[in-house]
């Protein structure tokens, strides 16, 4: 770790000038933009999955890759990869993702500063086994990743060094090499109910909202996934999906929590004692301007049973979101309360905006303000701006700035910030 002992006004200074040069040609963008009430590659107000999650993640890659107006980095060796690929999705039925993602964050506070990095190369892969005739689709989808710090720390590991109540990102760890997903999902009833077993990430499927991916979107915890909640990194679980013909949905989940020592196993057995469990309802109707809205409500439960180290907790997250004017346009609004020692914070209310522009880049605004849960006299807000810009097909680059007020459990600065630059390649 290398910290620099200055004063924090010089470093707020360029840290500002870089932010509002920024802040200015994005503006320009937004003004010059042709086309930004034309959605793309955003999600539906509807969507169940989180924007990292596999699917998600795939039918972002397809819509790049056929778009005739954006090119490649790498024209030859991306058009025959693509086409192999589809060979063999014509063939067999599987498709594949490869992506890798960096993230570089930069802390200062009135005294010091410091900066952490890291990368995540990730496979994903969905395999259509068999029951389209009847539409009644089983897949078989699993996801491999290594997540490496570049330094000494990852940016996940921020916390520990500075006086944070929760983390400036989700993921971006030092965990090394893991088998998150392993899982067999089935559709029936026309696709109106889900079924899902196996080894994965519970919160790619419960809690989640259009600008939730700390690979696309926000960076900070309060967006991109949610402090308040004490999700599992992964598990053996199930979940349980229905939509029904009109515009209600309902989802039930268990999952017991695996540690994440556990890098090269899958586990699909119960042998963890302890469990998280999660009840979902979610309804989408008319919002303001006649444009699409939803209003969902969570509630979940986290019993460690014989583990001793770990705690028990309960709670509940409302999320509303609205359409903006445009299509690529959203609003999203969340309040979340826990109780017990299980999440990092006991009381959360978030609201973040974002905007399409120049077909798939992407703008957004949020705050978030949060109580510890050790201490409920501690309360921090965050403010975070990002533009994601979608450079090639397979390539982006995204300036990140969160600014973050109120002091932590070790009483320091009132004001810190946090600079990020994160870069994206899917194949």
């Amino acid at each position: 770790m290398i910290i620099f002992q200055h004063g924090w006004l010089p470093i707020f200074k360029n840290i500002m000038r870089c932010f509002f040069l920024t802040l200015a040609c994005i503006i320009a963008c937004c003004t010059v933009s042709a086309r930004a009430n034309e959605s793309f590659i955003d999600p539906t107000i509807d969507q169940k999955e989180a924007g990292d999650s596999i699917g998600p993640t795939l039918e972002r890659r397809d819509v790049l890759g056929y778009d005739p107006s954006r090119h490649s980095l790498f024209p030859d060796f991306y058009y025959r990869y693509s086409a192999w690929r589809e060979k063999i999705f014509k063939k067999i039925g599987l498709e594949t993702v490869i992506s890798y993602d960096m993230l570089g964050q930069g802390y200062a506070d009135r005294d010091w500063s410091l900066g952490a990095s890291s990368g995540d190369l990730t496979f994903s892969a969905r395999c259509l086994l068999f029951g389209q005739k009847y539409n009644r689709p089983v897949f078989f989808s699993f996801r491999v990743r290594h997540r490496h710090a570049y330094g000494d720390f990852a940016p996940s590991q921020l916390i520990s060094h500075a006086d944070l109540l929760w983390k400036t990102v989700d993921g971006f760890t030092n965990a090394g090499f893991q088998i998150p997903d392993v899982y067999i999902s089935q559709e029936l009833v026309d696709g109106r109910l889900v079924l899902r077993y196996g080894q994965f990430s519970i919160d790619s499927f419960f809690d989640n909202h259009k600008l939730q991916s700390a690979k696309r979107y926000f960076l900070n915890e309060a967006f991109s996934l949610n402090p308040s909640v004490a999700f599992p990194s992964y598990g053996t679980g199930f979940t349980v999906q229905w939509k029904d013909a009109g515009n209600w949905d309902f989802a039930f989940g268990g999952s017991n929590i695996q540690s994440t020592d556990q890098k090269k196993e899958v586990n699909l057995s119960f042998t963890s004692s302890a469990f998280f469990y999660t009840a979902q309802g979610g309804y989408n109707f008319t919002g303001i301007g006649d444009r699409d809205a939803r209003v969902q409500l969570m509630g979940w439960q986290s019993r460690s049973n014989e583990e001793e180290n770990l705690p028990d907790g309960t709670g509940m997250s409302l999320t509303l979101e609205q359409q903006g004017k445009y299509s690529g346009e959203s609003f999203v609004a969340r309040y979340a309360y826990s109780d017990g020692d299980a999440a990092l914070v006991d009381e959360l209310f978030m609201l973040g905006w974002g905007r399409e522009i120049r077909k798939f880049d992407h703008f957004g605004l949020g705050f978030g303000l949060g109580r510890s849960a050790e201490d409920g006299s501690l309360r921090q807000g965050v403010a975070e701006i990002y533009y994601r810009w979608q450079v090639t097909k397979e390539f982006m680059v995204t300036p990140d700035l969160q600014i973050v007020v109120g002091e932590g459990p070790d009483g320091g600065d009132a004001v810190q910030i946090v600079a990020g630059l994160r870069g994206g390649i899917t194949l």
